[in-house]
């Protein structure tokens, strides 16, 4: 986007957004908190969605995510398809968001 030009949803607040979305992101142990969404276009992938969420998540163990019928998602090249994704941890470290802690401490 060049300075000139502007962003169409600037003016939405969060909530309204979300009508622009098709899938949606929680966590599995906050099932009522949605964690952000995006619209699934065409060619996005499973694989793709686990990038993002590595971009955007600090992780204490390795994840997974599932979907509405707690079936996994695979990190491989299928179309990504709309709906409810959940992010699954493996250990009893919570899932925590933000910079790393190293920069905290």
């Amino acid at each position: 986007m060049t300075p000139t030009e502007e962003d169409p949803l600037a003016h939405l607040s969060p909530s309204d957004r979300s009508a622009y979305r098709n899938l949606f992101l929680y966590n599995s142990a906050d099932r009522d908190t949605v964690l952000g969404g995006l619209w699934v276009a065409e060619g996005v992938t499973n694989n793709n969605l686990y990038s993002m969420v590595e971009i955007l998540c600090v992780f204490t163990d390795d994840f997974n995510l599932r979907d509405d019928n707690e079936r996994l998602v695979g990190r491989d090249e299928q179309p990504l398809q709309p709906g409810n994704y959940y992010i699954v941890t493996t250990g009893r470290s919570p899932l925590r968001f933000g910079h790393n802690s190293a920069h905290s401490k």
